[in-house]
């Protein structure tokens, strides 16, 4: 979809604007632009009706709003053509916004906004399976190894597997935003941070979310940090104390990471979508990061790391 039919299909819906700007990318396909006109602007989302719909997106908008969570308003929804118009949160991302003078507080704040999200009624979230979240982690093996850096694994990669799903089955489960990350959180002119792209949201894991907002895929794991963050989150939340937080999102971290290199790699090798492939190091860093010493258990963590380093020097 053109700049112009986005103008055009706005004015219909009698949300006029004089400019339209596409926005970030994303690996589900949605296409994003800004609206302006001399006042206001608006969020224009288009997702093709053959490949989703924004029904899920919608109702849990409406379900976080009525549980003071800020999201951003409906302002028109055409199912039939797959458009989604909504209220403009800015550009303030936490990645663009957030630095070492605010972090440890931008940080607080973005886990009071995932605590209320995970003790908030959400009307009909459907529950991650085990096998959905096993598969999903064998997209590493598959499409990250296999297909995009052309090495073979050994069974060290399925033991990793069983661990990781162990570890995340036996953690509490609750609402999971599913990529609760800094790019998702948007800080508003009063300070309020609202949360966006929450579509995948289902019940799940505690360890996913903490993994999204505190091992972040653009800047490497540090522990101290990460253990104090969990220290506040631990005082806040009504999550028991008999938790191992750390090992919640350790394991957590691994599903995510696992997952998010698979993906990101299948968007290149299927679909040749590469403008996420500068992402991959930090994010296969982060992965390494978080099992310690256990990453010595497994060879095929250090050669994809020395593959995907030639690889991307290849493209």
């Amino acid at each position: 979809m053109k700049a112009e039919e986005v103008l055009h299909l706005a004015a219909k819906y009698e949300l006029n604007a004089d400019e339209a700007y596409p926005l970030k990318d994303e690996a589900s396909g949605r296409k994003y632009w800004r609206l302006k006109n001399n006042s206001k602007s608006f969020v224009f989302c288009y997702l093709d009706p053959n490949k989703g719909d924004h029904k899920n997106f919608i109702k849990i908008s409406n379900d976080l709003t009525a549980n003071n969570v800020s999201a951003p308003k409906i302002l028109h929804h055409d199912k039939i053509i797959g458009i989604l118009i909504q209220e403009d949160l800015g550009d303030g991302d936490l990645l663009k916004v957030l630095d070492q003078n605010n972090k440890t507080n931008l940080l607080k704040k973005s886990l009071d906004v995932l605590i209320k999200i995970q003790q908030s009624k959400i009307s009909e979230l459907t529950k991650l399976s085990t096998n959905e979240l096993i598969n999903q982690m064998y997209l590493f093996k598959s499409k990250f190894c296999n297909e995009f850096l052309n090495i073979d694994t050994d069974e060290s990669i399925d033991d990793l597997i069983d661990i990781a799903i162990n570890g995340i089955k036996s953690q509490p489960w609750t609402n999971c935003h599913f990529d609760f990350e800094r790019r998702n959180l948007i800080l508003g002119d009063s300070n309020n941070i609202s949360v966006i792209d929450y579509q995948d949201m289902k019940i799940g894991p505690i360890g996913i979310d903490l993994s999204g907002i505190l091992i972040d895929h653009y800047y490497p794991f540090d522990e101290i940090e990460v253990k104090k963050l969990l220290d506040y989150y631990s005082d806040k939340s009504n999550i028991s104390d008999e938790v191992d937080l750390f090992d919640a999102l350790k394991w957590g971290s691994v599903q995510r990471n696992m997952r998010i290199l698979g993906t990101l790699s299948d968007l290149y090798t299927s679909k040749n979508r590469a403008f996420r492939l500068k992402d991959l190091p930090m994010i296969l860093h982060n992965l390494i990061a978080i099992l310690g010493d256990e990453k010595l258990k497994y060879d095929f963590l250090d050669e994809s790391s020395k593959m995907l380093e030639i690889k991307l020097k290849s493209l």
